[in-house]
């Protein structure tokens, strides 16, 4: 498995439940142990009592800190795609090319393993057609680590836009194959997910240069 990334995401986690009991309830608070429930029992999971019963209250105490569960997803959701964001602007700042694009799908990678309902949190944003323009920016903006080394192989804004897409679906698709372990036994999916990675990358350079696309 991936080794476990640095993130806020993973530093909150830590001792949630426990810290919890003891302090006063807080927004940050009710956050944070759902960050942590979330990696537990899952998205679909995550309802006000449930969280309450982690906490060690009741459902009517978190509407204190939180109008309701559509509001506390919402900032779960926040909060993930802000830790996946530095995440992956961390791990490429000084890289370009093949170097950056292979340590951040190595960070994306190793953020789904270990943080399994974070990451079901991320992938089920809206990318567009939200009435909150909050959210809809943060969505957006997740993709601009991933634009920003893209067009260092030549790539303008629409053209880097459409790669990062490109690029996160085959992520995804590899990470959620890992997941239902099909192809444990089978294959050395360290080695194929870089040789997956680097043949995506070797396909930037025809894609910035206009007289490839050219017909014969």
């Amino acid at each position: 498995m991936p080794a476990e990334p640095e993130s806020s995401a993973g530093r909150s986690g830590a001792g949630a439940k426990s810290g919890a009991r003891t302090a006063r309830l807080s927004r940050e608070i009710i956050v944070n142990a759902a960050l942590t429930f979330l990696d537990r029992e899952g998205w679909d999971a995550l309802t006000i009592n449930a969280l309450a019963t982690q906490l060690g209250t009741k459902g009517p105490s978190l509407y204190n800190h939180v109008d309701s569960l559509e509001d506390l997803r919402r900032t779960v959701r926040m909060r993930v795609i802000g830790d996946i964001v530095t995440m992956l602007a961390r791990v490429a700042e000084g890289r370009v090319g093949d170097d950056a694009v292979l340590v951040m799908a190595a960070a994306y990678r190793s953020y789904a393993h270990h943080h399994p309902g974070r990451y079901s949190a991320f992938t089920r944003m809206p990318l567009a057609g939200s009435d909150d323009p909050e959210f809809t920016a943060a969505t957006k903006g997740a993709a601009a680590p991933v634009m920003s080394v893209l067009s260092s192989y030549g790539l303008d804004l629409e053209q880097a836009f459409y790669a990062a897409l490109e690029f996160w679906s085959a992520l995804h698709g590899f990470v959620l194959l890992e997941m239902t372990g099909v192809m444990d036994d089978i294959i050395d999916t360290d080695t194929l997910f870089t040789d997956m990675v680097l043949r995506l990358a070797a396909g930037m350079e025809h894609r910035s240069d206009p007289a490839l696309d050219k017909p014969q």
